[in-house]
């Protein structure tokens, strides 16, 4: 069967394994899409808020491709897009910007939703915050909530600067730029779909952060505009790359000038801010509780695959070594010499394990991410009581109670 010009033939060719998959922390089912606005919104923003995900529209819950009859006339697509538009613009906030594709399995049209992780605590839709738990969509928890602003915060609150509007803006640039640089060297690791089209709607949430920095006055002012701007470009570059036979060259080129323009920023505007006593005990908070809650996942390891949730253990893990892989970027040497590699080291394999494959293998697939899960908490732990060693009187790095 023949692609159509306005589907993607990557993803058409992946459809039949995406939804072979099954509804999970990263892929989300609709039948069709929804009258009420609310509830694509509501995946949209959970989404946001908890991990990168992939929504099919025209699949069933029991992953029968169904399809949208509509989105075969351009009319039908265009209908499509300007109602996700709408949604991403009014209905949830802050915005977010999805990648929007459509796939084609057996003549049925299928619209796919590639959500990033937005660079924000939390996504709301009509006011409320919404999560991602496993195969739902569900409103936070005032506790949720509570967390998840506390843990933004002390990674929100590494750099400062004279004044409070400038400390705010580098922080809101430094996450973005770190995020670019996470996700620009996973690239080759996240080749194939759906990890593919995820890092690249990443990028695209990461440019259209960076255009809202360069037209703020405080990027004006300080001539931080043209550098963001000229980022913001090559980012989308790489967004609108479109695929062909033989691309990898190409556009792993675009990726390293990508990685070259953040780092030359970075390195200009954030790493001469020296980062000061009160961050260094954020990050040791994080560090601490990061090995906590990776030491409680694999203490619950076996039970979760036994229920079927081998995917929340891939998630869960990636999560702890996305928080890592972020305090990496940032220079730590006032809290231990070389900790910025082994954080680095340890985040990458952590982060990458939402991308490993399980196959009917008798278990073998699955007993390797349960290895690796307790092979990086040993290393994390090392870190931790390393920490302990270098500062006895700090009772943060107790390892009794981690």
């Amino acid at each position: 069967m023949s692609i159509p010009d306005w589907a993607d033939p990557q993803l058409s060719q992946d459809l039949p394994v995406l939804r072979s998959r099954g509804e999970n922390q990263d892929l989300e089912y609709m039948e069709s899409f929804p009258q009420n606005v609310r509830e694509l919104g509501k995946e949209i923003a959970a989404f946001a808020s908890s991990n990168q995900g992939t929504i099919l529209i025209g699949v069933s819950d029991d992953g029968d491709i169904v399809g949208l009859e509509k989105a075969l006339s351009v009319e039908g697509r265009d209908e499509f897009l300007h109602r996700i538009e709408g949604i991403c613009r009014g209905t949830i906030k802050p915005s977010i910007t999805p990648t929007v594709k459509f796939a084609v399995e057996d003549e049925r049209p299928v619209l796919i939703l590639l959500i990033p992780k937005g660079s924000q605590p939390l996504y709301y839709s009509n006011h409320i915050p919404y999560i991602r738990h496993i195969t739902e969509s569900r409103p936070a928890e005032p506790h949720e909530v509570i967390d998840l602003m506390k843990s933004w915060l002390a990674t929100a609150e590494l750099k400062e600067a004279e004044t409070e509007p400038f400390s705010q803006f580098l922080s809101d640039l430094a996450r973005i730029l770190v995020d670019i640089l996470i996700y620009a060297d996973e690239a080759e690791d996240r080749s194939i779909n759906p990890w593919l089209d995820l890092w690249r709607a990443q990028f695209q949430q990461a440019s259209s952060d960076l255009r809202e920095l360069s037209i703020q006055d405080i990027a004006l002012e300080h001539k931080f505009s043209d550098d963001i701007i000229s980022l913001s470009k090559k980012l989308d570059e790489i967004v609108n790359f479109r695929l062909y036979l033989g691309y990898g060259p190409e556009l792993k080129n675009l990726i390293s000038k990508v990685q070259e323009m953040a780092k030359k920023l970075k390195s200009e505007k954030i790493d001469a801010i020296p980062v000061s006593n009160e961050s260094i005990l954020h990050v040791s908070k994080l560090i601490v509780s990061s090995l906590r809650k990776l030491n409680d996942t694999e203490n619950r390891i076996i039970e979760m695959i036994d229920q079927g949730r081998i995917e929340e253990v891939q998630s869960e893990a990636s999560d702890v070594g996305y928080v890592l892989l972020k305090l990496s970027h940032y220079n730590l040497d006032l809290l231990k010499v070389g900790i910025n590699e082994e954080l680095y080291e340890i985040g990458r394999e952590l982060h990458l394990l939402e991308t490993m494959r399980i196959y009917m293998d008798g278990g073998t697939s699955i007993n390797i991410i349960i290895s690796k899960i307790a092979e990086l908490t040993r290393k994390l732990y090392a870190v931790v009581k390393s920490l302990g060693d270098l500062f006895p009187e700090q009772k943060i790095f107790k390892l009794d109670n981690a």
